[in-house]
């Protein structure tokens, strides 16, 4: 792991025969996870399937993630939380093998706030689109195109269990002075959902900056739909 001296704190929560959740947290100051590491702390624990895995803030080598895949344990998670864990440095190859590895069980993913890129994307796609479980998605606050956002909700088709979902706004509506360029991203996001409506019929969706800037709110499990202009 590359980085200064890590600082973390990994929890385990664990009942008979099954691991309920391990959460690993970093420290800012750091900026680094060591996931080998913390797993290697909780071998014993992790003999056990694991329900819930949390990463949260600082950023993952490629070597990281291959280790998340690899972990015989991992293949019933049902929860899956990355959030402001910065990926847009590697490859994310390994992240699509641990999707495909979790389809049949994985019911959230939360991917808010990595950064990934919109070159990255078709690494991760295959593997999304056979999680027939997923109830909730949370993918705002990554660096998608237009036409990568149209794909990924095209992948989305089989999902038919999501009850709540978040984009990012496209970066052709991004603008230097402010989040968003509202005259921009009004039409882009009226064409992505109806995209989306030509595969399926989403529920609750929140596509764009978070929080909103034109009226504040942000993806809860009341939102039904994120429309302002």
């Amino acid at each position: 792991m590359k980085g200064g001296k890590a600082h973390q704190t990994c929890a385990c929560h664990s009942r008979s025969s099954v691991l309920a959740s391990l959460i690993i947290t970093n420290d800012p100051v750091s900026n680094s996870l060591s996931v080998k590491g913390c797993f290697e702390l909780q071998e014993k624990c992790l003999q056990n399937p694991l329900e819930n895995l949390e990463l949260t803030c600082g950023y993952l080598l490629e070597e990281d993630v291959k280790c998340l895949s690899q972990y015989p344990s991992l293949g019933y998670l049902k929860h899956l939380n990355l959030s402001y864990v910065l990926l847009f440095r590697i490859s994310l190859e390994a992240l699509g093998a641990l999707l495909e590895k979790v389809a049949a069980t994985l019911e959230t993913l939360i991917l808010e706030g990595c950064q990934i890129h919109y070159s990255q994307l078709s690494a991760i796609l295959p593997g999304l689109s056979c999680c027939s479980q997923l109830t909730t998605f949370y993918f705002g606050q990554n660096f998608m195109s237009m036409d990568a956002l149209k794909d990924l909700l095209r992948h989305t088709s089989g999902l038919s269990k999501l009850s709540l979902e978040t984009y990012p706004a496209p970066w052709e509506s991004l603008d230097s002075l402010v989040p968003v360029n509202w005259e921009i991203f009004t039409p882009l996001r009226a064409e992505l959902m109806r995209t989306l409506r030509e595969v399926r019929q989403p529920r609750r969706i929140f596509i764009g900056p978070a929080p909103c800037p034109s009226c504040g709110s942000s993806p809860s499990e009341e939102l039904e739909f994120h429309l302002c202009c």
